[in-house]
């Protein structure tokens, strides 16, 4: 029994990473009919679609996980984009100075919605970590989105979640690649029988985020997220907020997430069952759901 749990392990991860290598061979070709950019304080983007409704996407982190990037962009963003929407992925700054907060986080996709979109936008939609950015967005600058949508995300993390993604930005932060990816393997191959499979794969893991993300950057980035609790903000929040969740996501726990739709005056949850973290993010009902809520009285 324990070499068939061994067997099926290796093989879970050995899917990740292949899909992972598949994915990032497609993000360093051209990709049609998305355009990027840098907006004039630092943050990238990339841009799908010529619809009249605009929409924000803030991505999970700390980090840049570039392998994900082509799975995001075909099964949620251009089905959006179908919809009727522009969608604009933000990355977080580059070259964020020492004690950046989340505050400041949200006050950087503030200055991209005043510079690029004349100060309002139709929706932002935040996912895992980014959820966290969009709640801080909309209760510090209510007029700059009218609607916010929380993907695999609540106002706090689970504790185990935020311990592994302090090992995996502070290894990050410090070039310790190989130690990166064993974390970053974690939520795939979690606990200790997974600990051989995380040593093995962890280095090639850690060397496919080395060459995209800024290493000062992530430990910034790390340091503002990590040690965050959103909840007394969610009663200024004066958005509608949807949040769709997976009920075995165990990034954030369905205490959380209950409290967090309590908190906020104006919220709705949709639940996907036995849909985890990233499930969520990539179900096929996901995109439908968002617009749904989106043009709702439009």
């Amino acid at each position: 029994m324990r070499a068939r749990r061994t067997a099926l392990t290796i093989t879970a991860a050995g899917a990740v990473l292949g899909g992972a290598v598949l994915a990032r061979r497609a993000t360093l070709a051209p990709e049609p009919g998305i355009r990027t950019g840098t907006f004039s304080n630092g943050v990238d983007y990339q841009a799908v679609g010529s619809g009249p409704r605009t929409m924000l996407f803030l991505p999970g982190g700390p980090g840049i996980f570039p392998f994900l990037r082509a799975r995001v962009a075909r099964t949620l963003l251009s089905p959006l984009a179908a919809q009727g929407f522009t969608v604009w992925r933000l990355e977080r700054r580059r070259g964020m100075p020492p004690g950046h907060t989340i505050a400041d986080l949200a006050d950087d996709v503030a200055h991209v919605i005043d510079e690029g979109f004349d100060g309002h936008v139709d929706a932002v939609v935040g996912a895992s970590m980014g959820g966290l950015l969009a709640l801080f967005l909309a209760a510090r600058h209510p007029d700059h989105a009218a609607r916010v949508v929380l993907l695999a995300s609540a106002a706090t993390p689970n504790p185990a979640t935020l311990a592994s993604t302090r090992r995996f930005g502070e290894a990050m932060g410090h070039s310790r690649f190989a130690e990166a990816g064993e974390a970053f393997l974690e939520d795939v191959v979690p606990g200790d029988r997974g600990r051989p499979v995380r040593r093995l794969f962890g280095p090639l893991v850690g060397r496919m985020l080395a060459k995209p993300n800024n290493p000062p950057d992530v430990l910034i980035e790390t340091q503002a997220f990590v040690d965050i609790d959103a909840r007394p903000v969610l009663p200024q929040i004066t958005a509608p907020v949807l949040v769709i969740y997976g009920d075995q996501d165990t990034s954030f726990t369905p205490d959380a997430v209950e409290e967090t739709v309590r908190l906020i005056p104006d919220c709705t949850l949709i639940q996907y069952p036995g849909r985890g973290h990233g499930g969520t993010v990539f179900d096929a009902r996901t995109p439908g759901d968002i617009a749904t809520f989106v043009n709702r009285d439009n």
